[in-house]
């Protein structure tokens, strides 16, 4: 019995570091794009390719890229970040991301600020058409698609110091309404929380 006690005690006492962590974090904020307009569907593609394209200037910081591509069931995206012949970042998104007009894909971080950036993508192989969000644009050599990418870096406020206003967004829009709502409902939790791990120690008991 003491050692359930032990074990279920550790349990709710690594839940609530492990939510200190990530509440003590910062969301992710965009610190910069390349420019090109987010239309939807402009093109479709069903097999494995790569793209490079250019990606303007990559804010210092930058910590991952949003990618407008659009699918159910993403197949892996690896990104490379390129200023001349210099490698500047790369990063990779594991398939399997989908139902979302983009795809973010974490990246290590970039030390200083890259101007003329040339971003490559490449994806995996596609298990259905792959939706392209972006433009369509005339070169001499024809016409090219263009992706939006969006350069995001960790925002200046923690997640904790965001409760407020997500609160206040959740109580909107219900009956009863109120930032109140969405504090009661952590509440109910805990409470939830408690009575189980309580009946948990009753029945062992």
């Amino acid at each position: 019995m003491r050692s359930v006690r032990i074990a279920l005690a550790a349990g709710l006492a690594v839940t609530a570091v492990a939510l200190g962590i990530v509440l003590s974090r910062s969301p992710l904020a965009v610190a910069g794009s390349n420019g090109v307009p987010a239309n939807l569907a402009v093109a479709h593609f069903g097999t494995s390719q790569t793209s490079c394209q250019a990606g303007g200037t990559l804010p210092q910081g930058t910590t991952a890229i949003r990618v407008s591509l659009s699918a159910n069931i993403g197949p892996q995206v690896n990104l490379e970040v390129l200023s001349g012949a210099t490698i500047v970042t790369t990063g990779e998104r594991d398939a399997g991301w989908g139902v979302d007009e983009t795809v973010t894909v974490p990246v290590r971080r970039v030390a200083t600020t890259v101007g003329d950036a040339r971003v490559c993508v490449t994806t995996g192989p596609v298990v259905e058409p792959l939706q392209i969000n972006g433009t369509r644009e005339r070169t001499p050599d024809g016409e090219v698609v263009l992706l939006r990418m969006e350069y995001l870096h960790p925002g200046s406020a923690s997640w904790l110091s965001l409760i407020p206003s997500v609160a206040r967004r959740m109580g909107l829009a219900h009956a009863p309404a109120g930032t109140w709502v969405a504090y009661m409902l952590v509440v109910l939790m805990a409470i939830v929380a408690g009575v189980a791990s309580r009946l948990v120690m009753r029945e062992l008991g």
